[in-house]
């Protein structure tokens, strides 16, 4: 019985965590990933990032984002970089999502301590 009242409680804390509703700004979600980003995502931030690349809410930039955010590993790979640019360079995307994108195509293990104000101020 004691199990019962600890786990729970806990599954449902996990699962409320993890849900799209709780990652209403994608683009928070993804500054506050690639602000402790060293490398590559931890396996828990690229299940943050599975969601929104699978959350038919966000926008396709935002997906775009975030797939690729899940596939660093020390840098953008190559196809990545190819849709980061299209980001980068479409005036009608966002200030923010663009400057997401350019942080992401630039990575170089961890981002700069300029990348990092940007996406400071993205989790404001």
């Amino acid at each position: 019985m004691k199990i019962r009242k600890t786990v729970l409680p806990a599954l449902f804390s996990l699962a409320l965590i993890n849900s799209p509703a709780i990652l209403a700004d994608s683009m928070h979600s993804m500054a506050e990933v690639m602000m402790n980003l060293n490398h590559h995502p931890s396996e828990s931030e690229k299940e943050t990032l599975k969601i929104i690349a699978n959350d038919s809410s966000a926008s396709a930039h935002e997906r775009t984002l975030a797939t690729a955010t899940m596939n660093l590993d020390h840098k953008a790979s190559a196809a990545d970089k190819d849709k980061l640019s299209k980001i980068m360079n479409d005036a009608s995307a966002p200030a923010n999502v663009r400057d997401l994108a350019a942080i992401i195509y630039n990575l170089d293990h961890k981002p700069s301590a300029q990348d990092k104000e940007k996406l400071y101020r993205m989790m404001q």
